[in-house]
């Protein structure tokens, strides 16, 4: 089936539209061929690949496709490497290559993205947030509450107690006389297995009202 042409209205259909991240990359990736035809030259033309570009880039890093994401910010169209969408885009690559949480947090949160781009900037951060709740819970042991607050992109500096009671929410066990948490470890579900999505997304949801 032909495609739509590409424009600002489509894109923000197919990014409302798609119901996974993959489908997203998808759709996607059958819209670059159109883009490769536009020019960064042209105002009009450029605003609309920057927000492709930075919607693209988003759907590598919702499918775990960080070596495919570094290619991608390779081959876009010289004129646009400079702007400040893809220089942060390449900001937040680098952050993301190197693990590094607390940029990874302020890069999403305080840097400006493109207006269309928004909801995925959310969207990622919210994958990551579920993403690293798992790393963590299945690698430590044991973890200070600031730890793994920074992990979380909280603030470590609010109440510890109330940050506290968040991770026991989730299963989490707390020792007041070490002063430690003692992380639950979770169990990968089979692929095409929404309850671990399910479980993550209400335990997320349960931290993050920590900050509201």
């Amino acid at each position: 089936m032909d495609l739509s042409p590409l424009s600002l209205d489509q894109l923000s259909a197919v990014i409302t539209a798609a119901p996974t991240p993959t489908d997203l990359y998808t759709s996607l990736s059958d819209y670059e061929e159109q883009a490769c035809l536009l020019s960064a030259t042209n105002p009009s033309e450029k605003d609309l690949l920057l927000e492709f570009y930075t919607a693209f880039f988003f759907s590598h890093l919702l499918t775990d496709q960080i070596c495919e994401a570094r290619a991608l910010t390779r081959r876009i169209p010289r004129e646009l490497s400079q702007t400040d969408a893809m220089q942060t885009c390449s900001l937040l690559l680098r952050a993301v290559w190197q693990s590094k949480h607390t940029e990874i947090y302020k890069i999403l949160r305080e840097l400006p993205w493109p207006g269309r781009s928004q909801p995925l900037v959310q969207r990622y951060e919210s994958y990551f947030q579920e993403k690293t709740l798992v790393e963590v819970s299945n690698s430590y042991e044991t973890i200070r509450i600031a730890a793994a607050a920074t992990y979380l992109g909280l603030d470590p500096a609010a109440v510890e107690g109330d940050i506290m009671e968040k991770f026991t929410a989730c299963g989490w066990k707390w020792d007041s006389e070490t002063q430690l948490l003692y992380p639950k470890p979770v169990v990968t579900a089979p692929p095409k297995d929404d309850s671990l999505q399910n479980e993550l997304s209400r335990v997320m949801a349960l931290i993050s009202n920590q900050g509201s």
